[in-house]
């Protein structure tokens, strides 16, 4: 399937970097999870997306999905990250969206993901799973990212945990440090940022 319009287009670099989460080139207007959340579905289908894109000349977006169950399309090559592969991560997000693009993305550099909802189902499932890394939002209701962090240190010391927050930028500004946090990342992020914070702990 093709979708072709004669839109404004895109350059080379945001052609290259459309599909991460949270990139937008519409400022305070745009999330930047709607590409996201397309190539999410697409490759939970088995498929892939090609885009081409030429500044002034619109875009072509292609779809490729496999018609059969048997008959998968060949995962695209992706860059290799730094680090080891196959980690186990919690990832603990009350945004259906956001945990869905994250987890999505995670996946797609073969980590296996599991997800939490808020604060308490994040804790239920750390207490009942073994996991490498666990990435946290901060603002949640019933328990919040700062909490959980601090309830999963008293279980586990030197389990890493990453905070993810939109106000990263003024907390590391003023030097805040929470118990528990051991990197706090920025939303948003890129994914090669994602990555790099995730390499920090699972390298060895």
């Amino acid at each position: 399937m093709q979708i072709i319009d004669t839109g404004v287009g895109m350059s080379e670099e945001v052609r290259l970097r459309c599909l991460e989460p949270f990139f937008s080139t519409k400022s305070d207007h745009g999330t930047g999870l709607g590409l996201g959340i397309v190539y999410g579905i697409v490759r939970r289908h088995g498929g892939k997306i090609d885009i081409e894109s030429e500044v002034g000349r619109g875009s072509t977006v292609t779809i490729l999905l496999p018609i059969h169950k048997d008959q998968v399309v060949p995962e695209p090559e992706i860059d290799e990250p730094s680090g080891k592969r196959n980690k186990r991560i919690l990832v603990v997000e009350d945004e259906p969206l956001v945990r869905e693009v994250i987890s999505v993305y995670l996946g797609t550099d073969r980590h296996e993901v599991v997800t939490a909802v808020n604060g308490v189902d994040g804790l239920e499932k750390f207490n009942n799973g073994t996991f490498d890394l666990v990435l946290t939002d901060r603002a949640m209701p019933q328990m919040n990212g700062d909490q959980l962090a601090a309830a999963i240190k008293k279980i586990d010391p030197l389990k890493p945990v990453i905070l993810l927050t939109g106000f990263g930028d003024v907390m590391l500004g003023s030097g805040e440090e929470l118990p528990g946090v051991d990197l706090v990342l920025s939303k948003p992020f890129t994914m090669s940022q994602l990555r790099d914070a995730i390499a920090k702990f699972t390298s060895k």
